[in-house]
């Protein structure tokens, strides 16, 4: 027996429906599970830079950077602030999308700034730059160094936690406020943990208090992403350790985008 269309198309239609209508999380932030890439109307594909290492090849697969990038607003032509770079495997490859029109900003303070750690940071992002000729690349000191109403997106990527306690890690936000543009976007990625707090042990970050301090400081919640959602993740391993389960670059990581009022 031959089946209607109408029956046929109904499955779809709802499918269809599902994909497209908006799920919603703290706040009214929007919860979007999968995001596209528009890079490929690039000159060079931001992730084929010779000059890149078979361990960023490895965390491309685990961080899917176009996709996180693209759900922030990154474009050519942006200023973005790489808050806290570590070794600078962002810096690279958001040099390379924002291109010679655009600029990006190795932020250092507070976490590196005069610390033991600024040495390290500097020389590693500095090899990067020097092997992907990264021109548009600029190192800045303190964040008192962010000049008002400037950077167009800034992203942190697994260390908002890194900043200490709650007193700590709001200080940083109304400098972060100040230099972004109205309108402009502050993107947080940090490793989830379902515990109350800051996890130290295991460098994670409860989900709802970033967003009660963000949103405190003056942000508003946008959207949230799935990107970096890892349902065999326990919580219970950092993913450096040799026994974990799952590597720390495949971890479960909550992804949001914050928004400076235009107002």
């Amino acid at each position: 027996m031959k089946v209607p269309a109408l029956l046929l198309s109904v499955p779809v239609l709802v499918a269809a429906v599902s994909l497209i209508s908006p799920s919603f999380g703290e706040q009214g932030a929007r919860r979007v599970k999968k995001t596209t890439s528009p890079y490929s109307e690039l000159a060079n594909d931001p992730l084929a830079d010779p000059s890149r290492s078979e361990d960023d090849l490895k965390r491309d697969g685990g961080f899917k950077p176009l996709e996180v990038y693209n759900f922030l607003g990154i474009e050519p032509g942006q200023i973005v602030a790489d808050l806290w770079p570590g070794r600078g495997y962002h810096t690279q490859i958001l040099s390379n999308i924002v291109g010679e029109k655009g600029k990006v900003l190795a932020v250092l303070g507070p976490l590196y700034y005069q610390s033991k750690y600024e040495e390290r940071i500097r020389k590693a992002v500095g090899e990067r730059i020097e092997a992907g000729k990264l021109e548009n690349v600029e190192f800045v000191g303190p964040l008192s160094d962010l000049k008002d109403n400037s950077i167009d997106v800034m992203i942190t990527v697994r260390n908002y936690h890194d900043l200490g306690e709650a007193e700590e890690r709001t200080a940083v936000l109304p400098d972060l406020m100040r230099a972004l543009k109205p309108g402009g976007v502050l993107g947080v990625i940090d490793a989830f943990t379902d515990k109350e707090g800051r996890d130290v042990d295991l460098h994670r970050i409860n989900e709802k208090l970033v967003i009660r301090e963000i949103t405190a400081a003056g942000f508003e919640l946008i959207e949230k992403s799935d990107v970096l959602y890892n349902a065999d993740d326990t919580f219970e391993f950092d993913g450096r350790e040799d026994e974990a389960p799952i590597h720390r670059y495949f971890i479960y990581r909550f992804v949001h985008r914050y928004e400076k009022p235009k107002g």
